[in-house]
């Protein structure tokens, strides 16, 4: 959803597109430039107002989902948080969330990210953008880190919790034809 005019939207919601939310001065307030993998738009709500708007969108709220964080994997300061869990959106904050120049960044568009010559962030983006961050290498390379461990350990207990019956489905066709033969000629072999 590109936008056509210059004016800014009123809202927006953090989907499979969201590269990045960063704060940005329109008309003189604070909101949001957010970059998608194939244009920019402007939004008329600070950075943290989209987030939390977008875990409510999800079923949760950013409170929420950074509680649930640190259930996880007992992180607390600058957390990563999940979006929304059925489209894998994990995104991380550049900055402490209370501060007004924290942006959020979509953990599956990071491709690269090198350090620049004063510290900053040089991030490639899965559109083939890069973007220099005014955050150092290393804070950038943490958060990615720990995005990377969040989403490892809710996509291991999501997957947990597949029902084994439902587990061929995830198989290719040939593959879930041979397993469907091979269960029924063991259950048969038990019956008789």
């Amino acid at each position: 959803m590109c936008q056509k005019t210059h004016a800014p939207l009123e809202s927006y919601e953090v989907n499979r597109s969201t590269i990045a939310v960063l704060p940005e001065e329109i008309d003189g307030k604070m909101g949001s430039k957010v970059i998608e993998k194939d244009c920019i738009l402007y939004v008329s709500m600070k950075p943290i107002h989209i987030i939390d708007r977008s875990c409510r969108y999800f079923g949760s709220s950013y409170a929420g989902r950074k509680a649930g964080t640190y259930e996880a994997i007992k992180i607390s300061h600058k957390p990563p948080i999940m979006v929304d869990p059925s489209n894998h959106i994990f995104l991380f904050p550049t900055l402490s969330s209370a501060r007004p120049q924290c942006g959020w960044i979509s953990h599956v568009h990071v491709k690269d990210f090198q350090p620049t010559a004063f510290d900053d962030t040089a991030v490639t983006f899965s559109n083939g953008k890069t973007m220099e961050l005014e955050v150092s290498y290393h804070s950038f390379e943490n958060q990615v880190y720990r995005t990377a461990y969040l989403r490892t350990t809710f996509q291991d207990r999501m997957g947990s919790h597949i029902p084994k019956r439902q587990e061929f489905m995830l198989y290719p066709k040939e593959e879930r034809t041979k397993m469907i033969y091979d269960f029924i000629l063991r259950e048969l072999g038990e019956r008789y």
